[in-house]
């Protein structure tokens, strides 16, 4: 029974490479798509359909405290502290007394719940603790100086008065309107991120599918892989000189087809036609059909003296072959020299010229020859 060598064949670096880069138009095209959709996607949602205005009324505070903090130890209140304070119940309950004052006249009342004002009021400290400020963010450019306003009376008053640590605040800049927010939106830098992350998902897939497709792409795999004699291609150099040498002592000589979309026939005609003129034109050449589609093939191949298997370059053929190898070795019929059908010859000479191509694991035996 064949053995393979999965083990012993190495990850080939320079194939995959040379592969990637006749993908390229797919990779491209892919990545094309990938840019259109998220990136596309990002500015269709953010610029083309933004609907949420908001607007931003900020006040801006003096706090003067009973003791001035001057080192380390002494009390202030920090920005989280300022949150605590301004996110509590007792201020939410004297700020919605102070609104509920300033928007007596209005017809119109805004529903402003303790979560809601937890969202929309905000406290900050920018540097100096002794100048905090407030910022409120409604959908509403009115409400948002309304909210600001009862916020600016309650610091003023409630807040005062319930903190003895605190002397004053005076209210240095109020918030007399209120300014859109506008959404920090970066379409290009989107569309460049979409980019990368597309390009770089499309080249592992497609080296993900490289390493599962079970591809021949070069003659040297059958001799690495699966242990065969490589004669090379229909078009390569080597492919007389290996020839003549293996079935030299031959005079029958069986061309069967792995794949039975390969016919043996249209095999021996471009072999015959490169050989015109040579030693192997004096011998009987026998096109048979594929293993599988014929039982009585494996009588005629154990009568021939040699046996040459055509097998069809490409993804997926790996699997196959390996079938075939079974079925002929249970027949006991002995694979004399292989040849790789319909193989991609311009990438054989760009993999064995390129500068880097001198692994000795790649390079022909001297009985395959060059390619």
């Amino acid at each position: 029974m064949w053995e393979g060598s999965y083990g012993k064949e190495p990850f080939d670096l320079r194939l995959a490479v040379l592969r990637l880069i006749k993908n390229i138009p797919v990779i491209t095209a892919v990545t094309v798509l990938g840019t259109l959709l998220f990136g596309g996607g990002y500015y269709v949602k953010n610029v083309l359909f933004y609907q949420d205005h908001l607007y931003a009324a900020t006040s801006i505070y003096r706090v003067e405290y009973t003791e001035e903090p001057t080192q380390s130890g002494d009390y202030y209140i920090n920005e989280m502290s300022w949150n605590t304070y301004v996110e509590s119940q007792e201020f939410y309950e004297a700020v919605i007394g102070h609104l509920s004052e300033i928007t007596k006249d209005l017809s119109y009342v805004y529903p402003l719940s303790k979560d809601r004002y937890v969202e929309e009021v905000e406290a900050f400290l920018a540097s100096d603790w002794h100048v905090p400020s407030t910022v409120v963010t409604t959908e509403l450019e009115g409400w948002s100086v309304y909210i600001a306003q009862a916020v600016e009376q309650t610091m003023i008053q409630e807040f005062v008065e319930s903190n003895p640590q605190v002397l004053r605040v005076t209210v240095i800049d109020p918030a007399v309107t209120a300014v859109e927010v506008l959404p920090d939106v970066r379409p290009l830098r989107a569309v460049i991120l979409s980019a990368v992350l597309s390009c770089f998902f499309a080249v592992v897939i497609f080296l993900l599918r490289e390493l599962g497709a079970d591809s021949i792409w070069l003659p040297v795999t059958l001799r690495q892989r699966y242990g065969l004699a490589a004669m090379g291609t229909i078009h390569s150099t080597e492919l007389l000189p290996n020839l003549e040498y293996h079935f030299a002592k031959a005079e029958r000589i069986a061309v069967c087809a792995v794949d039975e979309h390969i016919d043996p026939v249209e095999v021996w005609g471009a072999i015959k036609e490169r050989g015109d003129g040579s030693t192997l034109m004096g011998k009987e050449w026998i096109p048979m059909p594929a293993p599988f589609l014929c039982g009585e093939s494996g009588d005629s191949m154990r009568s021939m003296d040699a046996v040459l298997l055509v097998i069809g370059a490409g993804s997926h053929v790996g699997k196959p072959l390996e079938r075939a190898l079974e079925y002929l070795t249970e027949q006991e019929i002995k694979i004399t020299g292989a040849i790789l059908w319909e193989a991609d010859e311009r990438l054989i000479r760009t993999y064995y010229r390129i500068p880097f191509a001198s692994n000795a694991e790649d390079i022909p035996s001297k009985r395959e020859g060059s390619l």
